[in-house]
């Protein structure tokens, strides 16, 4: 189940039109009966988080919080735990890679969930695997490779 909280003003989006695919990625990335929230956030909003959790003073495009981290991570039940996009910035990396704000939307909520779901980044193997099924599940619900 995906719950969605749009609680910016900036950068229009359409939740109703782009809540399809999203449900659909996490169906096919195999956390359809999971819980999941995900909010849409300005760039002031997301730099306070980004701030408060990763002690980086500068807004993200994205950040994924896992509920099966940490102390509290036997008590996560069916929620795979939250993530946040900052509208702002996905919509400038839209515009540089020449791609729609809503398949940009779309790419940063695969990679988030992918962090939920354990996948890393840190090092050159983990890059690859998480790059690689980052693909898989773009294509699988647009057609198109990511």
């Amino acid at each position: 189940m995906l719950t969605v909280l749009n609680r910016q003003r900036k950068v229009p989006f359409d939740l109703e039109e782009n809540r399809p695919r999203l449900e659909a990625v996490m169906i096919a990335a195999g956390a359809g009966r999971k819980e999941v929230t995900l909010l849409l956030a300005s760039d002031a909003a997301i730099r306070r988080l980004n701030r408060e959790w990763r002690h980086i003073s500068k807004p993200t495009d994205c950040l994924s919080f896992p509920s099966r981290e940490g102390e509290g991570a036997r008590y996560a039940g069916p929620f795979l735990g939250d993530v946040v996009i900052s509208l702002e910035t996905a919509a400038r990396q839209a515009a540089e890679r020449g791609a729609t704000l809503d398949d940009e939307v779309l790419l940063l909520f695969v990679h988030s969930l992918l962090h939920l779901q354990g996948y890393d980044h840190q090092d050159a193997r983990g890059e690859r695997r998480m790059n690689a099924k980052t693909r898989a599940l773009v294509q699988a619900v647009t057609g198109i490779a990511g």
